[in-house]
């Protein structure tokens, strides 16, 4: 998908589960590093990016989601609202 796409909520839905797959093998990674340098200090810089990585996947996990509703291929007309397109 190129970054000037237009993107059908159903489309959404996709690449939103995509994007929790590569927060998923990213999350492997982190988890089998290690946090303690040789010198048994601590590598912060590891944690901050931990840290931040589990914030992202928890947020792309909850709008993932709460847009698992626009599933449904072909029910989204750009443009209109839906009560025009039960009229």
């Amino acid at each position: 998908m190129k970054p000037t796409e237009t993107l059908a909520p159903d489309e959404l839905v996709y690449e939103l589960i995509d994007l929790e797959h590569i927060l998923d093998a990213i999350y492997d990674v982190l988890h089998n590093m290690e946090y303690v340098k040789s010198d048994g200090s601590r590598n912060v810089e590891l944690d901050r990016v931990a840290a931040l990585h589990r914030i992202t996947r928890s947020h792309v996990a909850r709008i993932a989601h709460a847009t698992r509703h626009f599933d449904v291929p072909g029910a989204y007309v750009p443009g209109i609202g839906k009560e025009q397109a039960n009229a």
